[in-house]
């Protein structure tokens, strides 16, 4: 398996992980137009638990080489994902989710007996009604390290979108 496939299967595993734990289900859409995963949040409701709210669609990207700064993550997006991400709408949120790994993919996951653990952090960001661009290959994009993937993250995420909120 090549380093992009398991750096994908890696991505994958990390944004079902917070899924799991912000308490919404995670499906894979059958064919990818841009969307890798769909989440939703799952609620008990008169004793019974069932998915609430809307989708969150995510587009999941892993890299070795972003940049990172005090403030941001910068990373060279594919100007195709970038145009799917900016026309997300507010009936269809589609988010970004960049997960930086370690240069090495010996470094990538540790574990032992009682943990395992896949290094570094992911990050989130809407793209929704970012600039056009002319660019041809990628576009430099910027996300605040204080949009770290998280459950708690993801369970704000979800929450505005109950009242059509951007965040």
């Amino acid at each position: 398996m090549t380093d992009e496939h398991r750096m994908e299967q890696l991505s994958r595993a990390y944004a079902q992980a917070i899924a799991a734990m912000a308490g919404c289900t995670c499906a894979r859409p059958e064919t990818d137009y841009g969307s890798d995963l769909t989440l939703r949040r799952v609620s008990q409701v008169g004793g019974l638990f069932r998915p609430v709210g809307r989708n969150l669609d995510i587009q999941l990207k892993s890299t070795r080489n972003a940049i990172l700064t005090a403030d941001a993550v910068v990373y060279d997006l594919d100007v195709r994902a970038y145009d799917i991400l900016r026309h997300a709408t507010h009936g269809a949120p589609l988010y970004l989710v960049l997960f930086v790994m370690p240069s090495e993919p010996a470094d990538w996951i540790a574990h032992s007996e009682d943990r395992l653990e896949l290094r570094r952090c992911a990050y989130w960001q809407s793209l929704r009604r970012a600039p056009a661009t002319s660019n041809r290959s990628s576009v430099r994009i910027s996300i605040p390290r204080q949009n770290q993937f998280t459950p708690a993250a993801l369970m704000r995420i979800m929450e505005a979108l109950v009242h059509e909120e951007d965040i």
